[in-house]
């Protein structure tokens, strides 16, 4: 059994501006609004797309617009349980800084516990063993499953599966846009 981990496409919009941590909110709000361009896919994701006994997403545009390039038609199945959880962030004006720094600095602090505004870890950590548990249902049915989701979900959910006992890659953290992360499992 086979269960595929794809980073959505890169959004079109700017991560080189500066902002404060509180202006931080309306970034997150325009990424998670930003259009994806199409031709970006690779076509080894593309095939793997393809090829999958089965696909589904994230709900969140970014990841139902790149599997709709990746397949070259829409309306694949989404789950809420592949969303991305989000940056948190601070209600202060000063310092401002590259929105670069932000993201490192917030999901830093998200990963040690700090969760203002957002989802904690912690459920972060259920909903993501959640998923695994569906991914897994998904590739028993159907031989294999390629998920269209996110930077960050797609490491929770990758650690579940290797400690459910699947095979594939041990670190995420910094898998670019489009890159696919194979997780294996022999049969019971």
């Amino acid at each position: 059994m086979q269960i595929i981990l794809v980073r959505h496409g890169k959004p079109d919009l700017s991560s080189k501006a500066r902002c404060t941590p509180r202006e931080m909110k309306d970034w997150v709000a325009r990424y998670q609004k930003a259009p994806v361009p199409a031709g970006q896919e690779p076509a080894e994701t593309r095939r793997l797309a393809q090829e999958a006994g089965y696909v589904v997403s994230s709900p969140l545009s970014r990841c139902v617009r790149s599997l709709e390039y990746l397949l070259g038609r829409p309306g694949s199945p989404v789950d809420d349980h592949y969303a991305e959880a989000h940056l948190p962030y601070l209600e202060l004006d000063t310092p401002r800084l590259p929105v670069k720094a932000w993201r490192l600095l917030f999901r830093s602090a998200w990963f040690l516990g700090f969760a203002a505004h957002t989802e904690s870890i912690g459920s972060s950590s259920v909903r993501a063993g959640q998923a695994a548990d569906r991914l897994i249902e998904l590739a028993e049915r159907h031989g294999s499953v390629l998920l269209l989701g996110h930077g960050i979900m797609n490491v929770l959910i990758a650690w579940q599966l290797r400690k459910r006992g699947w095979r594939g890659p041990l670190h995420l953290l910094l898998k670019d846009y489009w890159k696919p992360s194979i997780y294996r499992k022999e049969r019971r």
